[in-house]
């Protein structure tokens, strides 16, 4: 059985503290970013909302086949292996 002293046993008594401590930190921010943050999210996504129909009107829109791109001086197509 490990003996344990009381100067380790303090120190693993700070260490425990600066932990918890770091931990209820980091959910302070959290909590600070999600309720500051929340508001300029939530405008984001519904103007993106607001603007899905047009787009998807724009992406499903019939017209003309669009023209195909003519070779490239620069970039020959692969001549094939006879």
């Amino acid at each position: 059985m490990t003996v344990v002293t009381p100067r380790v046993a303090r120190s693993r008594k700070a260490v425990r503290a600066l932990l918890t401590a770091a931990t209820w930190l980091v959910l302070a921010a959290a909590v600070l970013g999600a309720v500051y943050g929340a508001p300029g999210l939530l405008d984001a996504i519904l103007r993106f909302a607001e603007e899905v129909p047009a787009r998807w009107e724009e992406l499903t829109a019939v017209g003309p086949p669009p023209e195909p791109l003519p070779p490239s001086p620069t970039h020959p197509l692969p001549r094939r292996k006879s």
